[in-house]
């Protein structure tokens, strides 16, 4: 039964999944709104590859959302949009992390394989930047060298305390399970 319910589960995640994907691949806009610009489209956020970004959309968004969500998106990315990929990825995440045990790879590999990631990802705003002279987050742009510097730097603490944050919970959450498994053996 508990098989069953997992498949149906992520079987529905994955559809949820695919849906918001078509979703944001298929907003257009007749004009241009107003603080958004059309190089990369909807790529140029790679929301689609990191849908978990909860964490530092809305402590940006509440801080200022022009310097990360420019007023003029509302036009374009409806409201529910807008929650399904910066919202809903949180209680998502905490589901799933009750309904299924995770195997995490050795610490050191998964904080590398994170690292890579998120400088993958940094290089491609970095890139968008370069190609276009526009920030994909307009708050990139008030930084300083330094505070560009300070804010890589933090993002990847951040992003490392998140996935030992994880890490650690889905540790917690399934001791047990794993104690079990060891005693059938």
């Amino acid at each position: 039964m508990a098989t069953a319910f997992l498949i149906m589960y992520h079987s529905s995640i994955f559809i949820w999944y695919f849906f918001l994907t078509y979703s944001l691949f298929t907003v257009s806009a007749k004009d241009q709104p107003v603080g958004v610009f059309l190089y990369g489209g909807q790529c140029k956020y790679l929301t689609v590859l990191n849908v978990f970004v909860f964490l530092s959309f809305w402590a940006l968004y509440s801080y200022d959302r022009e310097l990360v969500y420019p007023e003029g998106l509302d036009e374009v990315i409806p409201t529910w949009l807008n929650h399904a990929v910066h919202t809903a990825v949180f209680p998502l995440a905490v589901l799933e992390m009750i309904t299924s045990p995770h195997r995490y790879p050795p610490r050191k590999n998964g904080l590398i394989l994170l690292e890579l990631c998120s400088l993958s990802y940094l290089s491609w705003v970095v890139w968008i930047y370069f190609a276009d002279g526009n920030w994909v987050y307009p708050f990139l742009g008030l930084l300083s060298p330094l505070g560009f510097i300070m804010f890589l730097f933090t993002s990847q603490i951040l992003a490392a305390s998140v996935y030992i944050v994880g890490e650690t919970l889905n540790r917690l959450i399934w001791a047990g399970e794993a104690d079990c498994k060891k005693r059938r053996t």
